[in-house]
């Protein structure tokens, strides 16, 4: 039951519907009905903008390459460029990747830059750098290279191969807590 009274290439697909004339009415009306709840407009630049607009992504986000041997985490945040084999994986809940082929693989954990890092005990942040390992809850690398902290609530500053198991390091910093 519907009907298109005049006009040209025009389209009255579902049901009760009427065209009463002008050109490619569908196309004009779909794409109003799709532009009214966009949140974005296009500046002179050509930017895409969002103003005074919050937006709310449980699964996560992706900025860049997507990894296809990643299992992204809910609530995760992902930027680096566009090859897929250096792309991060944010496998932990809440957790962060920055940088390149950087993994955050325990909850609420963070890679904020660098290259091959990770950061697997739950709440453990590397900083940056090359290589770099915090195994331990709670535990941090700031920099470096090739740093490994596997005890909980401990963080190695920066420097190479700084393997922090015990306190022994003055490079180390063992926090009581």
């Amino acid at each position: 039951y519907s009907s298109v009274s005049g006009g040209y290439d025009n389209v009255a697909s579902s049901e009760y519907s009427s065209v009463f004339g002008g050109e490619t009415v569908i196309k004009q009306e779909l794409e109003s009905s799709i532009l009214s709840v966009i949140p974005f407009t296009q500046d002179a630049g050509g930017w895409w903008v969002a103003d005074k607009k919050m937006f709310r992504f449980p699964q996560g986000v992706v900025v860049g390459a997507k990894s296809s041997t990643c299992t992204y985490g809910e609530a995760t945040l992902s930027v680096n460029g566009e090859e897929e084999d250096d792309a991060n994986c944010p496998e932990g809940e809440g957790s962060v990747a920055f940088g390149r082929s950087n993994t955050a693989s325990s909850d609420y954990s963070s890679v904020l830059g660098g290259y091959g890092n990770t950061a697997s005990g739950s709440y453990s942040s590397v900083s940056g750098g090359f290589e770099n390992s915090a195994s331990g809850d709670y535990s941090s690398v700031s920099g470096g290279s090739n740093n490994l902290v596997s005890n909980n609530h401990a963080s190695v500053y920066g420097g190479e191969v700084v393997l922090k198991q015990d306190l022994e390091s003055t490079l180390v910093f063992d926090s009581p807590f």
